[in-house]
């Protein structure tokens, strides 16, 4: 293999494949600005990523858009307070 591997996480998965990325995960619901997950679902940005980085070792091909569901993001979730500083 040469060069870096390289992942796409894409929330719009149509714009995305016209660019034919080496490999692409589409977190299915997922939200401008929220690739990952909403703000303070630590193990959930840690479930996207870990599938995002197992894409490397699977045998993908340029353009094919991997799409996982991940049901905890459409649930209610109140995200961490920040404190108050002043």
């Amino acid at each position: 293999m040469r060069g870096i591997p390289t992942v796409l996480i894409t929330v719009s998965p149509e714009v995305s494949a016209q660019m034919r990325p080496p490999r692409a995960i589409y977190p299915n619901g997922f939200k401008i600005g929220n690739s990952l997950g909403k703000p303070g679902m630590r193990e959930l940005q840690r479930q996207v990523l870990r599938d995002a980085l197992k894409l490397l070792t699977e045998n993908t091909r340029p353009g094919q858009i991997m799409t996982r569901e991940y049901p905890e993001y459409g649930e209610f979730h109140e995200p961490p307070r920040v404190k108050n500083l002043s």
